[in-house]
């Protein structure tokens, strides 16, 4: 008895189908538009994303760090290690942006 079970399970299971669905489209994830804030420097120095899109900065320095738009689009408060700041972008455009503590860390953000 048990043996034609098990006959019958395995025929069964060879008659199912499976499809292929084909490759997963690529999604934006939160790690995707993430900006890593170490060493003095913006880690991607460049990001795209598209509108509607959040940008996070996370610092991961041993000092705090202030996110300031060139244009005075956006400005975060200072934020120490651990800290991060998210803005989202609704417009269109190239946005250049440095830490207003040290001027010398620049990044852009490019909005498609």
């Amino acid at each position: 008895m048990l043996v034609a079970l098990a006959v019958a399970a395995v025929m069964v299971a060879g008659c199912t189908s499976t499809t292929n669905p084909g490759p997963s489209p690529v999604t934006s994830t939160a790690s995707q538009n993430t900006v890593a804030i170490k060493d003095y420097t913006f880690s991607p120095s460049t990001l795209t994303i598209q509108k509607g899109a959040n940008v996070t900065w996370r610092n991961d320095d041993s000092v705090q760090h202030q996110i300031t738009s060139d244009s005075q689009a956006f400005s975060s408060p200072l934020f120490s290690t651990g800290g991060a700041y998210t803005y989202q972008f609704n417009t269109t455009g190239t946005f250049p942006y440095h830490c207003s503590i040290h001027p010398s860390m620049k990044g852009t953000v490019v909005v498609t």
